[in-house]
């Protein structure tokens, strides 16, 4: 029996044409139709937590921003919807994000090109370099619109390039030469582009955390973003409620009630003043 082709469809239903006119000014709407991989989960739809809206936010009203983040927090993810959605569709647009190593900087490029693939097709806009089904290259995605992301390791180059419509610097505080390569990008990005730099914290005196502070101080032109770990209250919630449970049952199998609970007192009175000294 022969093969049946499939072929792509070329015609817009008036939802689809409705959609493509409204993705393309709104990046909170292009969200909509993402996805991630979930450790747990797998594949799952990128929704966005209240904070990462914050932030997504930030980075259109904001030239320059700085986060300070805590771990997951899906900055990263986060980052790399918002330069497919700029690339894709504001022609000519160049984007570099520099990472800590190479195969980091193959990762990040690896989610977008996830989430470029996931996408309905017709809000692919087509993507030139690369072989088929590979949607570009290891280092770069380069579009038909003439916009690219290029997703590079740290060098002490790695800031000398044309000018840029938007710098990347992903986990700054770990980044090896970051100070020469924001001296070096600074200049590239002078005709109007942006700048997002995010880490969690590491260190002191580094460039990212002398960049922080002087964010603070108004020293510089970052808008500095503060992210705490509270603000994923809900799925860390989850968690500690699920081993907390898990505890208190294994606990209760060990010894007696009365014993247990004496235990579990000691420790809350053990913590109040701990916090009380903090404070």
């Amino acid at each position: 029996m022969a093969k049946k082709i499939q072929e792509t469809p070329t015609n817009l239903t008036r939802e689809e044409l409705s959609n493509l006119s409204r993705v393309t000014t709104d990046v909170f709407f292009f969200s909509l139709f993402c996805y991630v991989i979930h450790p747990v989960r797998g594949k799952v739809r990128f929704e966005l937590y209240p904070y990462q809206k914050a932030v997504l936010y930030q980075f259109i009203l904001q030239r320059f921003n700085i986060l300070l983040k805590f771990r997951q927090a899906g900055i990263t993810e986060l980052i790399s919807m918002y330069c497919l959605w700029l690339a894709s569709y504001h022609p000519n647009k160049k984007i570099n994000i520099i990472s800590i190593k190479d195969t980091t900087a193959k990762k990040v490029l690896k989610k977008i090109k996830f989430m470029y693939k996931n996408l309905p097709w017709y809000m692919q806009t087509p993507i030139i370099n690369g072989r088929t089904g590979e949607f570009g290259s290891a280092s770069m995605i380069e579009f038909d619109n003439g916009s690219f992301i290029e997703s590079i390791p740290t060098s002490s180059e790695a800031g000398r390039s044309e000018s840029l419509s938007l710098l990347v610097i992903d986990e700054a505080a770990i980044v090896r030469w970051a100070s020469a390569i924001w001296a070096a990008a600074f200049p590239t990005l002078s005709t109007g582009g942006s700048a997002i730099i995010n880490s969690t914290p590491y260190g002191m005196g580094n460039f990212y955390h002398s960049t922080w502070v002087d964010a603070i101080a108004g020293g510089n032109p970052f808008n500095a973003i503060r992210l705490y770990w509270q603000m994923h209250q809900n799925e860390i919630n989850h968690g500690m409620i699920k081993w907390l449970l898990h505890w208190v049952q294994k606990e209760l199998l060990k010894k007696s009630m009365e014993t247990f609970f004496l235990q579990v007192i000691q420790y809350l009175i053990w913590q109040i003043s701990r916090l009380s000294k903090i404070a």
